[in-house]
């Protein structure tokens, strides 16, 4: 989109040239949109669409009678950018023009998406324009102006106008001054931060005549903008605890503060490299989380100060696509954070989480082993009523389940009635009862010897072992348990909720659920603990204090899946495309890498296998079942004992 500000073409010199040159230079940037917005003869305005359709480029026009009938509704709407970035031409002569610029300034529109060239068409000499600014590298000071001819003053005004604007390292703004009739020279103005106490700066770009056409550096943009002559830069990075005095070495070192998690250690050493290269630095701010409410009021949490431009820069942050409309992500990736709920394998007690002892055979075949034994024992039932014995449901009954037990049971007081088809039924009640038996051994100790150690399997499993939660005090912790709608794992979000209302209970109670790592390690060492940290910080505690036995008990389980993180700056920060550059010239040349292998800390495990025997809680229904035939036995007993004393002294009556 292109801005034209103009008189008449008489006055302001907007000749055949001025409209060629003006065709060239929009059409080399490649622009596909152009706003013409005049205050003069219109016919300028015809011939300039006219030529510039020949390229499928878009024209608009907008015509402004005089600065104090300003329409700034219609400058908006025509300098409104969507999807690609709008070319703005803009005469300096024209008496609404520092109006515009200064309007530009305060609405964000002197970004890397407005293209403006600003075209000063009356003619300077070259030795004048040298007394305003070197044609290579010029920073611009007041104090040191000085002019020395009379045309030199609309440059110098173009200039005074532009260092009193909020201009920045991104900004594309374009003068060209006029050589000759036939010939411009173009110059780039830009800021290295106007609000971060950068300087202004001139450099040449390159220049147009009628005969060799446009001709401009094909240097990218930030490449020229090398080196930001020391410029500060605000960051903001999480540590828990806040430390009352801070030093950037906590976070730069080769051994890092014990409050910086590994991926901050990380994410600002690649940015510290990117400060050394192009001269400039950071100040610190330090909070105690990195994903906060938004709350103009909380200024804890690195989001809220990008959010309301507080800050300029925070080393990492996850990839949350529902935050993406409060701040911008910078590529490439500079790291990655995964959590896991870090425990010692249980080895005692009754639950899901341990052998079940009455398992190995499934739900169908033990209601085979029902029907079986109901089925023999009806059997024998009938064959003691056709012999007319005087116990029937109690001799079937008993007879199947002594078989069962692997026992015999039988009444000796006419052994002679005895039939085949009882017979024959016991005999394949044994053999049934015999092969269940053996299946049934045989599965529990394979399921013994081949099965995996006892172990927690999902968030709710964790919820229902006898483990007492306790987690990391670092900032995603602490975003987690302040806000509704952060998760560690969106699929897990019930059961987070649940956990959550756990721990904060366990707060109000008085208990410590936010500790270092170090200390929470040891607690999972100790046994009795799930601890949820990051990989990183877990390993590199793990592999300094467990053993080799104490490694083959360990078990975790997944949290936050392996998140890539980022770099990430305010809404349309002026700086977000120059870090985007500087990190994949960082990727390109293997510094990136070379940054990770030095901060993350190797995985750990048990080498080889550790045998686990099965605990009481295993077997225990068998001990159950054990304890209750005792019991039941003894209760059987002293019913018979007490009918046969009833029997007996009813005898000593008759």
């Amino acid at each position: 989109m292109i801005l034209l500000w103009s008189e008449s073409p008489v006055i302001l010199g907007l000749d055949e040239n001025s409209i060629n040159f003006s065709v060239d230079y929009f059409v080399s940037i490649k622009t596909k949109y152009v706003c013409l917005l005049t205050c003069g003869n219109r016919n300028w305005n015809r011939e300039f669409a006219k030529r510039i359709s020949t390229h499928n480029i878009a024209v608009s026009t907008a015509y402004l009678s005089n600065r104090q009938k300003l329409d700034f509704n219609l400058i908006k709407l025509c300098l409104k950018q969507t999807s690609l970035p709008i070319g703005v031409f803009i005469n300096p002569h024209c008496s609404a023009f520092e109006d515009v610029m200064y309007y530009a300034s305060q609405n964000s529109l002197l970004d890397r998406n407005h293209k403006w060239l600003i075209n000063e068409h009356n003619k300077v000499l070259h030795k004048d324009l040298s007394v305003m600014f070197d044609e290579k590298y010029v920073y611009f000071e007041d104090n040191n102006t000085k002019t020395g001819a009379d045309n030199v003053s609309d440059v110098k005004t173009i200039v005074d106008v532009l260092n009193n604007l909020n201009l920045s390292v991104d900004a594309d703004i374009t003068v060209s001054i006029k050589r000759d009739s036939w010939r411009y020279n173009l110059y780039e103005f830009f800021n290295f931060g106007k609000c971060r106490g950068g300087k202004f700066v001139i450099q040449n770009i390159g220049n147009w005549d009628v005969n060799k056409g446009l001709s401009l550096t094909k240097t990218f943009k930030y490449y020229r903008r090398w080196n930001f002559q020391k410029m500060t830069l605000r960051m903001i990075v999480s540590m828990n605890p806040v430390p009352k005095v801070f030093h950037p070495e906590m976070l730069l070192g080769r051994i890092p503060d014990p409050g910086v998690a590994v991926i901050s250690q990380t994410g600002a050493q690649l940015l510290n490299e990117i400060a050394g290269i192009h001269n400039f630095r950071y100040t610190y701010t330090v909070v105690d989380r990195w994903v906060g409410d938004y709350n103009r009021n909380h200024s804890y949490a690195a989001t809220n100060a990008l959010y309301f431009r507080e800050h300029d820069i925070t080393p990492v942050l996850r990839f949350l696509p529902t935050h993406f409309s409060r701040y911008d992500v910078v590529f490439p990736t500079v790291t990655f954070i995964e959590t896991r709920y870090y425990y010692r394998i249980p080895s005692y007690g009754i639950g899901k989480f341990e052998n079940q002892f009455l398992r190995p055979l499934s739900t169908a075949t033990w209601w085979c082993v029902v029907a079986v034994g109901a089925l023999c024992g009806i059997v024998l039932m009938l064959s003691a009523i056709v012999e007319k014995r005087p116990i029937t449901i109690d001799f079937a009954l008993f007879s199947v389940l002594a078989l069962i037990c692997q026992q015999f049971f039988e009444e000796f007081e006419d052994i002679k009635r005895i039939s085949s088809a009882r017979k024959l039924t016991i005999l394949v009640t044994g053999l049934s009862c015999l092969l269940i038996y053996n299946y049934y051994t045989s599965s529990v100790v394979s399921w013994l010897l081949n099965g995996p150690p006892p172990s927690i399997n999902s968030l709710w499993e964790l919820l229902d072992s006898p483990l007492q939660p306790v987690f990391q005090d670092t900032g995603y912790s602490y975003s987690w348990l302040q806000l509704p709608d952060y998760y560690y794992n969106k699929k897990n979000a019930k059961a987070e909720e649940v956990l959550k209302k756990r721990i904060l209970n366990m707060k109000k109670k008085g208990n410590s659920i936010i500790i270092p790592v170090n200390e929470g390690i040891d607690l999972v060492r100790k046994g009795g603990y799930v601890y949820h940290t990051d990989v990183n910080s877990a390993n590199s505690r793990i592999s300094q204090t467990f053993t080799q036995k104490e490694l083959c008990d360990l078990d975790s389980l997944n949290s936050m899946e392996k998140n890539l993180l980022y770099p990430c700056v305010q809404k349309r920060s002026p700086y977000r495309e120059f870090f985007i550059w500087s990190l994949s010239r960082l990727m390109e040349r293997g510094i990136i890498r070379c940054i990770q292998q030095r901060t993350w800390s190797h995985g750990v495990k048990c080498e080889g296998s550790s045998p686990r025997a099965l605990a009481l809680g295993g077997a225990a229904p068998a001990f159950i079942l054990l304890a209750a035939g005792y019991i039941l036995g003894t209760v059987i007993m002293l019913f018979e004992r007490l009918k046969w004393k009833q029997e007996k002294s009813r005898l000593k009556r008759f």
